[in-house]
């Protein structure tokens, strides 16, 4: 299990270790030098994918030191099996000595015995032994007789209990010898068993640690990789963000020169003239019902975020501005209602209720449009109130509730800053 650990986090660190270089010219979105929607969308996912593999990586890398937790508690256990195996070992090995004593002793007595034995049989030997012969022509006598009769029988039990004596000195000794021998064969393969447990054991702790050395390698290297992902990410970001900006500042500036180059032409023809918007469908850079003027104080807006966010997890409802469940537009509504700014309940209302400002001045507060078409106000769908580091708070869609979200999405077509009414 530890092997396929470190094969599968190396692996994965290997994989990651993409090169994070500049922004290809074919990633730049219409022309305009920054980042596309999708190369940004790349670069977040890849975060997350790096999230993903570091955590894993990390998992990894505690699973096998518990593992190795055990292989240790193993190694010990085996190596005080060998100890105690090598005391036994020795204990045998005294026993031996011991044995040997006794085996002395007993080949001691088994000496005496074969002695006492061949002097019993050199005796028999020159004495000639008792014939029935010697009995009828004996001149001593029947009392002699009877005397030799009883003395050769009490030699005859002698000689017994010798042999007796001989036979079991030597099965004795037969008996220590071998059983001294079994023990200490017994404590020998006993020894040699544990030391290959141990053995074992301290290689696979010498394993075990390489295994986790090789984990933690592999953790930290896609931490670093994630490290670089993040800051990767984020510069796609904040160059595509300066892109857009860049955009919306050329397109409002082009719509400007083209409202003022079509008022030329009507005051040429001697036309009437009527107040002048720009970005079509009654969006421009400061017109509209709310007049022109000062816009809010960066208080109010913020005043108008904390109102927002306090409504997060209400339901999304059509047409709805609070205090229950809220729509887009009438979310915006009630939060500027709630610092005393009265704007009206639609997206396109509100479009041209403040001034147009550049993304790169957004603060809290301001509002963002979203439109199908981004060159034309007409088409504005929905609005979310900008609430820093790239985020909006916003009432989404019909199943949703209100929520913060990210704010630089591909369909936005610009940004208000309400006026003082």
């Amino acid at each position: 299990m530890p092997g396929v650990l470190v094969r599968r986090v190396a692996v994965a660190a290997a994989c990651g270790g993409l090169a994070l270089g500049p922004v290809a010219p074919a990633e730049a979105d219409h022309g305009g030098g920054g980042p596309s929607a999708s190369a940004v969308a790349a670069g977040k996912a890849r975060v997350a994918r790096l999230e993903r593999q570091v955590s894993a990586a990390a998992d990894a890398v505690n699973r096998a030191e518990s593992a190795l937790d055990g292989l240790r508690t193993q190694a010990e256990v085996a190596i005080e099996s060998f100890d105690r195996a090598r005391v036994a070992e020795s204990q045998a090995a005294q026993a031996v000595v011991a044995a040997q004593v006794v085996v002395a002793a007993a080949d001691d007595r088994v000496r005496a015995a074969r002695g006492q034995l061949s002097r019993f049989a050199v005796a028999a030997y020159e004495g000639g032994g008792l014939s029935s012969l010697d009995a009828v022509l004996t001149s001593d006598g029947p009392a002699a007789m009877l005397y030799r009769l009883t003395a050769l029988d009490a030699v005859a039990r002698s000689q017994r209990d010798v042999l007796q004596v001989f036979r079991a000195a030597t099965v004795y000794d037969g008996v220590v010898r071998a059983q001294a021998s079994e023990r200490l064969q017994q404590a020998h393969a006993a020894t040699a068993a544990a030391d290959a447990a141990r053995q074992k054991a301290q290689t696979s702790v010498a394993t075990q640690v390489q295994g986790v050395a090789t984990l933690t390698t592999a953790r930290q290297r896609l931490a670093t990789m994630l490290t670089d992902a993040r800051a990767h990410a984020g510069a796609l970001e904040q160059a595509r963000l300066a892109a857009l900006a860049r955009e919306r500042a050329a397109a409002a500036e082009a719509r400007r020169a083209a409202a003022a180059r079509a008022a030329r032409q009507r005051a040429e023809q001697q036309q009437p003239v009527g107040p002048v918007t720009v970005g079509g469908g009654g969006g421009g850079s400061g017109g509209g019902s709310g007049g022109g003027g000062s816009t809010v104080s960066a208080a109010t807006e913020q005043g108008a975020v904390r109102a927002a966010e306090s409504q997060i997890g209400k339901p999304y409802q059509w047409g709805a501005a609070g205090p229950d469940s809220y729509d887009c537009s009438g979310l915006v509504m009630w939060a500027y209602a709630q610092v005393g700014v009265q704007v009206d309940h639609w997206t396109g209302d509100q479009w041209n209720e403040g001034e147009h400002i550049p993304l790169s001045s957004l603060r809290p507060g301001d509002l963002l449009f979203f439109a199908t078409d981004t060159s034309n106000p007409d088409t504005i769908h929905h609005v979310g109130m900008y609430i820093g580091n790239a985020q909006m708070v916003e009432a989404p869609y019909t199943g949703a509730d209100v929520r913060i979200s990210d704010a630089f999405r591909p369909d936005l077509i610009g940004a208000v800053r309400f006026y003082n009414r």
